[in-house]
């Protein structure tokens, strides 16, 4: 019976851990890299130098994230946090999902929370740390602290409503998140677009205060992609 080639390491996977390694390695990120060096210690016999040439890392490094995976499983392929406060687990409801994923789709009508909803959602994976997410999204470490905290905090509203230095809010981010999901996902009865006028009557706000929404969170009514799910269900 061959033997193992030196350097050889053996590793099973349960399916389920099979399936969120191949989900996992459909990506860009170091956390997609990770998951297919270890995909690839799965072949029979193969050896260090082996995996290093197909996943294209060194073989230093191909050996360290199979000992972390063999040691802790898919836990493993997570950044270690660094000595600290442990980090409050972010977990999204259906609901929320379901919300994030619909406001990080307006990259056009709305940048800022789109990437907001971008951070929270990525905050929400397994394993997630704010050092790959900050990587993954090219943002700096502390923004995406910041919304973490915002989140775990306020929830929805939490990612709608930005505080500003000086006299304090007189609305609520609850009505902000209002006005933002009427604009992104529906459309006034008779007319293909929302103005400031339809938008202030059906809100019951000022135009004024409607244009400052708008302009806060970088909406744009006028683009094609702010109606493009008003055939949602």
């Amino acid at each position: 019976m061959a033997q193992p080639a030196r350097g050889a390491v053996e590793l099973m996977l349960n399916d389920d851990e099979r399936d969120q390694l191949v989900a996992w390695s459909r990506g860009a990120s170091r956390f997609a890299l990770r998951a297919r060096i270890v995909l690839a210690w799965t072949a029979p016999g193969v050896s260090g130098d082996e995996v290093a040439a197909r996943v294209g890392v060194s073989r230093t490094m191909a050996h360290g994230w199979a000992r972390r995976f063999a040691e802790h499983r898919l836990a493993g392929l997570s950044d270690r946090e660094r000595p600290g406060r442990p980090k409050t687990d972010l977990v999204l409801s259906d609901e929320e999902r379901d919300q994030l994923t619909r406001w990080s789709r307006r990259a056009k009508s709305s940048q800022s929370l789109a990437l907001r909803a971008r951070i929270v959602l990525a905050c929400a994976k397994p394993g997630a740390t704010n050092k790959n997410v900050a990587s993954d999204l090219r943002v700096h470490e502390s923004t995406v602290a910041k919304w973490r905290r915002r989140f775990i905090d306020k929830r929805l509203g939490g990612v709608a409503d930005v505080p500003r230095p000086g006299r304090p809010p007189s609305i609520g981010p609850d009505k902000v998140e209002e006005v933002l999901v009427a604009t992104l996902e529906q459309v006034p009865e008779s007319a293909t677009r929302w103005s400031r006028a339809s938008m202030a009557e059906k809100s019951g706000l000022s135009k004024s205060t409607i244009g400052r929404i708008w302009h806060r969170f970088e909406v744009a009514p006028h683009t094609r992609e702010s109606f493009a799910a008003r055939s949602d269900p």
